[in-house]
């Protein structure tokens, strides 16, 4: 019988042939291991645009101020501009003048210090914010914030209100009639409750 003949090593070579080399296996592990480049971001902005008359202010952090003082001062000239402030991190914004409106969107272990607002101060998506309002705000919006506090002027605290959505850790401080401050938690948890075909909302006990 010659080698041709003997099917065993026929066998024997399709075998073979279907191991896979242990360098490819260890690339292709490497491959799925590899971690995506993470984004650039973005420069930072602080200018005001005529265009919807706006103060925009963008990924401000502390070494991005002058003289790293973490504070940004913002001087408003007309009533009729907006302030917005977008992705910044750990400044301080020293809003001067009278706002049409404020609105402080994804930052986080900021403070925001303003006058007066004709509007309302909006406070979305964001963590460990406080503001301070010097004059008068009718309203404050917060929507999906973790940490929220806020401390009112005596003319302020008479007619603020608040909305909420999604949020937690929030609390007011305000002087009282001898002029002490106080501070009350924004009620986080409600009962709720059916009757006569109307559903009835109460805050929960934890507040009284």
């Amino acid at each position: 019988m010659t080698k041709d003949q003997q099917t065993w090593r026929k066998e024997f070579k399709k075998e073979k042939s279907n191991v896979v080399p242990s360098s490819a296996i260890s690339s292709s592990s490497k491959a799925k291991t590899t971690l995506p480049a993470k984004k650039a971001t973005p420069p930072p902005v602080f200018e005001y645009r005529e265009r919807g008359s706006k103060w925009v202010i963008e990924y401000q952090t502390k070494s991005t101020t002058d003289q790293s003082t973490g504070v940004i001062t913002v001087n408003v000239t007309d009533p009729k501009q907006h302030v917005y402030i977008y992705k910044c991190e750990g400044v301080t914004f020293d809003i001067k003048g009278k706002s049409n409106s404020i609105i402080v969107d994804s930052c986080s272990k900021s403070n925001v210090v303003f006058e007066n607002v004709i509007s309302s101060c909006e406070v979305v998506n964001c963590k460990k914010i406080q503001t301070q309002v010097k004059g008068v705000c009718p309203s404050f919006s917060i929507d999906k914030t973790d940490g929220f506090l806020t401390y009112l002027s005596k003319e302020s605290a008479k007619i603020t209100n608040f909305v909420t959505c999604k949020s937690s850790e929030m609390n007011v401080n305000y002087p009282d009639e001898a002029g002490e401050m106080k501070e009350v938690p924004i009620p986080e948890q409600f009962q709720h409750k059916l009757s006569d075909g109307t559903l009835k909302s109460e805050v929960s006990d934890l507040y009284h």
